[in-house]
């Protein structure tokens, strides 16, 4: 007992240096820096989807650990490798989820029609993507906001209106229960069964919320953190009704592409009242119950690879298409844009608002600039459900 008051003393006296995003800097021993790296690389290489920011704080062979990480393997081979090192170690790196900060609520449902999704935790922090109402997620960690993990796997920051935690009871509660799922773009849920009675809330497309009754013209509805309303039949759907009707060929997915013509860019947007490039693509395939990853450089990598002929003759309606810098002997190939092919040599994207443009250079609708970038294809429809990261809410666990 003795032996470590001694040695937590020394760190109270010895500074704290924040460097686990500078591997390398000469604050941390080298081979400290190589095994950390080559440990984040291993278990955490993309930070959107999983978390190994480690802090280093050394005197001599002494270091204390402090951060976060996802991965309890990650912090149990970085424990081994510094112990096989001589390094005396004083462990504070935390394994998310915190089940004790949280309470055991290491759930949650996104409790607003769309809550925007940050960075850091603060509103001013860049956004990264964005989650609709009634979609189940992971909460990890509690700071003022709550730190969350999507379906799709991404990790962001949410302000605590945006979600209602539960724990994982509560959730199965809420899974198991029949939802209404909203299936026009935009809409209201009222305080009674008449439009011109007192707003609830806004809703947009593929928002659910617990079906309660019917009355009328109008569902009865409850949202996560138990307020209730009526939402309209003419804009909404009772979720297995909307299911069993449900179409997932390139023609109906490219029609609901259409619908949201003219919808406004929005950097980390991913609903029908703002998109980014890959983010049109996961709301219009999210339309008909199908969930793939964030990001367009995500994107790009499932499904079956498709290397475009010049006459574009093996491209299908429905493939997605993906442009950014081409591969150079000096530097790697990097995914910046997506849109879908619709065929004839046009495709529809999210760019400055959702449109059509053209490889055609004899077309009205063609864009020189995405031509002159144009990489490579990918076809996905075949493969949901067949790859772990193209699935729908029917089997995506986080909606079990």
């Amino acid at each position: 007992m003795k032996k470590f008051f001694s040695f937590f003393s020394l760190f109270l006296l010895i500074p704290l240096f924040a460097v686990a995003s500078k591997v390398g800097d000469r604050t941390i021993p080298a081979e400290v820096a190589q095994f950390s790296d080559s440990l984040k690389q291993k278990f955490a290489p993309d930070k959107r989807v999983a978390l190994f920011d480690v802090d280093y704080s050394f005197s001599g062979k002494n270091v204390m650990l402090r951060g976060v990480t996802t991965s309890a393997e990650a912090k149990k081979a970085l424990l081994d490798g510094l112990e096989k090192k001589g390094y005396a170690v004083m462990d504070c790196l935390q394994v998310l989820p915190d089940e004790a900060g949280l309470e055991g609520k290491t759930y949650g449902i996104v409790n607003v029609s769309v809550c925007n999704l940050r960075v850091h935790p603060d509103f001013s922090s860049e956004m990264m993507t964005q989650g609709l109402m009634g979609m189940p997620v992971r909460v990890l960690q509690r700071d003022g906001w709550y730190r969350i993990q999507t379906p799709d796997s991404y990790i962001a920051w949410v302000h605590r209106v945006g979600i209602h935690p539960v724990t994982r009871e509560e959730l199965a509660v809420w899974n198991s229960a029949e939802k209404i799922v909203v299936t026009s773009h935009y809409g209201f849920v009222y305080s009674q069964p008449s439009q011109a009675s007192q707003t609830v809330s806004d809703v947009a497309a593929g928002n659910r919320l617990k079906w309660e009754g019917t009355k009328g013209a109008f569902y009865k509805v409850a949202y996560p953190d138990g307020r209730q309303g009526y939402i309209s039949k003419s804009i909404s759907m009772p979720e297995k009704k909307w299911r069993a009707a449900l179409k997932q060929d390139a023609a109906s997915i490219i029609a609901t592409a259409h619908s949201l013509m003219g919808i406004p860019y929005l950097w980390a947007g991913t609903s029908s009242k703002g998109v980014d490039c890959s983010g049109f693509m996961r709301t219009v395939l999210f339309m008909h119950d199908i969930i793939i990853p964030r990001d367009a450089s995500q994107q790009a990598y499932v499904g079956e690879h498709i290397d475009i002929a010049p006459d574009f003759s093996n491209l299908q309606p429905g493939d997605l298409i993906f442009f950014g810098r081409k591969a150079t002997p000096e530097r790697k190939e990097r995914v910046v844009h997506v849109g879908m092919y619709i065929g004839n040599k046009r495709f529809i994207h999210s760019q400055g608002d959702v449109r059509v443009n053209s490889f055609n250079p004899d077309d009205e609708l063609f864009d020189e600039y995405n031509l002159g970038r144009l990489l490579f294809a990918t076809r996905v429809l075949p493969y949901i459900n067949k790859e772990a990261s193209l699935n729908t809410t029917a089997t995506n666990l986080y909606y079990k």
